[in-house]
């Protein structure tokens, strides 16, 4: 599978990870949470070192989503987080920061900006644990 391919596939399987935000809204016509949605919900309740925890949820469990994945494909990952170096709190943040970066993009899918964040501030460099 090509590694297009597989982001595509990460990028959907991620989208379960709105659902309860969906269904909490009741919307007949679902949508993703956009980037500009997320960074709001983050940066409520948030400082530097303590983001909010609903904010540290969504990050955790797109980084589980996605260990979960390559492990089911034995594939190489496409972001490497060591969980002893890098906290959640410190992972959280770095998403925070990048969506605030991405502000022209807010429109966008959260999933993808989180995705890209992760990939941007943790580049796989061959050891270490990798997720």
């Amino acid at each position: 599978m090509n590694l297009l391919k597989k982001l595509m596939l990460v990028l959907l399987c991620t989208g379960l990870l709105n659902t309860n935000i969906v269904l909490a809204e009741d919307e007949v016509d679902p949508e993703l949470l956009s980037a500009g949605e997320l960074l709001e919900n983050c940066e409520e309740g948030s400082a530097p070192g303590a983001p909010n925890m609903d904010c540290m949820k969504y990050v955790v469990g797109l980084v589980l989503t996605v260990m979960q994945f390559h492990q089911a494909e034995q594939s190489p990952p496409f972001f490497c987080i060591d969980p002893q170096a890098n906290p959640k709190e410190e992972v959280t943040d770095n998403v925070i920061a990048y969506l605030r970066k991405q502000s022209s993009r807010s429109n966008e899918d959260a999933q993808t900006l989180a995705l890209e964040a992760l990939t941007k501030s943790y580049p796989c460099t061959g050891s270490g644990s990798q997720i």
